[in-house]
């Protein structure tokens, strides 16, 4: 069963005092924003889970805001996270950037010995009858027996010098057809080669591996998707082929004819319940998967040092300076006002007193379920 859920959430940025950074914030800080909402969303589904002390509860007495010395970001250090780059927006965002990082490393250096870099889409026939843990137990056995047979691991391998490969795994869903979980892979390729061959031969391995897990034969026009280095200039100016594996399961779904699951949410803080039985039972079938899988050998051919999700997010910042430091139960008062987001864009954009005083103001301002809807102000920079 979903958690209780409250009123609609107001917005994340809380009312008192948001006049004095509206139109100062940028992108990354409104993503920020936008992303600690989101996970107090999430937690009112998965409230058994983790993600309900994500950026919330301190791992001691007290928690420290910290800022980049080059960038001037901040950050909190101090604070329990869930690590979970399926359901934890914020996370997910965090965990993927630097997943992409190191995917921008490998495709940069391949492509500067010569090489090519492929986008390999693999895909299934599905209906909205079809149970989302039994697609992706399915598709799973389907890439085991696609990678495992010798049409990839010896002819295709050897005929095309596939050095090797990054699979990332994301879902969709629409109305019309249900779940739609699919793979995306990144191919370390030799040049010179014919793409529509290529094509052909993958198609056959892939829509008989399909047959032999359970799945139906994915059709010639949809089942598998071939983006060469040529196609993918204008592409990888836009979005970048390491975005597109290390981040696709954050990104938005086609307009009105398929979701991701992070859009449930915002679709459930409407009053949309269904959305919240969607995002429950996606987050219990995606929960212990891993969302990227670099091929044996491919990280230490590109010098690539193999870290966890849990070890990236605690990876501390080398060139960071502590801004202020704020007392527990200072900090369980931004908690109860949903302020998080608010006090890094605080430390970005005005002084250090500046952010005392607003947690000097949060001691006596009414919780969130009783603001009005006058904000205060803070004092001018």
């Amino acid at each position: 069963m979903l958690g209780n859920k409250a009123k609609s959430h107001r917005p994340h940025t809380i009312d008192i005092f948001k006049d004095s950074i509206d139109g100062l914030t940028d992108i990354s800080q409104d993503n920020r924003t936008d992303n600690f909402r989101l996970r107090d969303i999430a937690a009112t589904i998965l409230h058994d889970q983790r993600i309900c002390k994500c950026g919330k509860k301190p791992t001691s007495s007290k928690v420290k805001v910290l800022k980049h010395v080059d960038t001037g970001k901040a950050h909190f250090s101090g604070l329990q996270t869930c690590g979970s780059v399926w359901s934890c927006p914020s996370c997910s965002s965090k965990i993927s950037e630097k997943r992409r990082l190191e995917i921008s490393t490998a495709v940069d250096a391949w492509i500067a010995k010569g090489g090519e870099v492929l986008l390999v889409t693999l895909t299934f026939p599905h209906s909205k009858e079809d149970n989302l843990k039994d697609l992706l137990s399915k598709q799973s056995e389907a890439s085991k027996k696609f990678k495992g047979r010798s049409a990839y691991s010896k002819h295709l391998r050897s005929l095309y010098g596939i050095k090797g490969t990054i699979r990332s795994l994301e879902t969709t869903h629409s109305e019309a057809n249900g779940w739609h979980p699919h793979l995306h892979e990144l191919w370390f390729v030799d040049r010179g080669f014919s793409i529509v061959n290529l094509r052909r031969y993958v198609y056959a391995a892939w829509s008989q591996a399909c047959i032999d897990s359970g799945l139906e034969r994915p059709s010639i026009a949809n089942g598998v998707d071939i983006c060469s280095g040529d196609f993918a200039a204008s592409y990888v100016a836009k979005w970048g082929l390491d975005y597109e594996i290390a981040k696709a399961h954050i990104k938005k779904g086609k307009a009105k004819t398929s979701k991701t699951p992070f859009q449930f949410l915002d679709e459930y803080d409407q009053g949309n319940h269904r959305a919240g039985a969607l995002f429950r039972e996606y987050a219990d079938a995606f929960k212990g998967k891993r969302q990227l899988f670099w091929s044996r050998g491919l990280k230490a051919f590109f010098n690539i040092e193999q870290k966890s999700d849990k070890e990236l997010l605690e990876e501390q910042i080398e060139q960071a300076k502590e801004i202020i430091t704020i007392h527990y139960a200072d900090w369980m008062n931004v908690v109860k006002h949903k302020a998080q987001a608010y006090i890094l864009s605080l430390a970005e954009l005005r002084t250090k007193h500046q952010i005392y005083e607003f947690l000097q103001q949060l001691k006596v301002a009414r919780p969130p379920d009783m603001r009005n809807d006058a904000p205060m102000q803070l004092r001018s920079a």
